[in-house]
């Protein structure tokens, strides 16, 4: 087994015992302390600032201040270590890969498409456990931006951001990448339990159903759509269910 392979190893087996520990102790805001300490360590350690990315970091933690402050300051650092680890090395993923001239089309139908298709799938399986209850808020707009700009960079864009930064770089294999994607998707859907409502089934069907398919919009297209459909995913489940 390659040394890199073992660090990501040793990675997801980090995250995981994180998720155990926040949840056995009901301290979820060791997520956030951890996390923004490694992305200060990564700023650190590159010292490759960008005004670009710095903006883009402090704009996507504006966006999600109304919705929760907390949540909105702790994004900012992330972002712009994973733009630093990006920019020093090949393999990446893009704010917003603008290399074609149908990408924002593209983006858009991921978005609404993907996005809406997922919506449904998420308003079908909680219909018996939740009231319908229809309704319109901008508190569920923001809400659903939150949740879509803050998990899709806290949670995926930064955990991949760090295999890269363990790899140093280096072209990785087949089982390195399905690693990458285990713990783009599984530290994420874990948040979603605590130890008494722990269900390996349930977790790899969210994995399925709603991690994979937003590590794949970011690893193969860009940041924007997977932000643009989590978020699309969560609008629709708040104006449906009205919470």
């Amino acid at each position: 087994m390659k040394k890199d392979t073992i660090k990501l190893l040793l990675l997801l087996t980090s995250f995981i015992t994180l998720w155990f520990l926040s949840a056995m102790l009901n301290m979820v805001f060791l997520w956030f302390i951890i996390i923004n300490l490694t992305a200060i360590y990564i700023i650190y350690s590159y010292k490759s600032f960008n005004k670009f990315d710095i903006a883009m970091g402090i704009i996507f933690g504006i966006l999600c201040i109304p919705s929760s402050p907390i949540m909105g300051a702790s994004v900012i650092l992330p972002y712009i270590a994973s733009m630093m680890i990006f920019r020093n090395s090949n393999i990446k993923i893009y704010l917003f890969k603008n290399t074609k001239n149908n990408n924002l089309l593209i983006t858009l139908i991921l978005i609404f498409i993907v996005g809406g298709i997922l919506g449904f799938i998420n308003v079908f399986l909680a219909k018996n456990s939740i009231p319908i209850n229809v309704s319109f808020k901008i508190k569920w707009l923001l809400d659903a931006l939150r949740a879509g700009v803050f998990e899709e960079i806290f949670f995926r864009l930064f955990f991949f951001a760090l295999c890269i930064h363990l790899v140093k770089n280096q072209q990785i294999s087949k089982l390195q990448n399905i690693l990458c994607y285990v713990i783009m998707v599984v530290p994420h859907v874990l948040i979603h339990f605590n130890l008494q409502n722990f269900s390996i089934s349930n977790m790899i069907m969210l994995s399925i159903l709603f991690g994979i398919p937003f590590a794949l919009m970011q690893r193969k297209f860009n940041l924007v759509s997977a932000m643009g459909s989590h978020a699309f995913v969560d609008f629709i489940r708040f104006c449906v269910f009205g919470v």
